[in-house]
């Protein structure tokens, strides 16, 4: 498997074949949100077939915020959401950040355990008023 540089319009795809995200009809969702910030798309592919990817964008210079990702359903519990965490924190460490954000829900329970084993710190609870309260989490990086 190969974890590379991706762009948004390979990854609308897959995005909708991630049942648990919201379908898709372009990628102006993806750039309506990134708009002018520097960005780090992460894709995972097998023998040629994208399987996995990982989407985040700086918010200062330090920190920078890990928003959205997916594993396809026929590839998950093979590491790919662990490789492509850990591939994201090494790109985003050796370009300065000393810190990485993420907020999950407790309905996606394997995000959630992946950030506890990888270390990242829960650091609040962003309540929503259709009760889908987002857990944030914290990872401050070894530089």
């Amino acid at each position: 498997m190969e974890i590379r540089i991706g762009s948004f319009d390979e990854i609308l795809v897959l995005h909708n074949d991630i049942t648990e995200l919201s379908p898709l009809t372009d990628t102006d969702f993806f750039t309506e949100r990134i708009g002018d910030k520097n960005f780090l798309l992460l894709v995972a592919e097998n023998k040629s077939v994208l399987v996995g990817y990982k989407l985040g964008y700086w918010i200062d210079e330090q920190c920078f915020y890990s928003w959205l990702g997916g594993v396809h359903p026929n590839y998950r519990k093979k590491g790919i959401a662990k490789k492509l965490l850990l591939e994201q924190e090494r790109h985003v460490s050796e370009m300065g950040a000393k810190e990485i954000s993420v907020k999950s829900m407790n309905k996606y329970k394997a995000m959630l355990l992946l950030l506890i084993t990888q270390n990242y710190a829960i650091t609040g609870v962003q309540r929503n008023v259709k009760g889908d309260d987002k857990i944030l989490f914290t990872k401050t990086l070894n530089q």
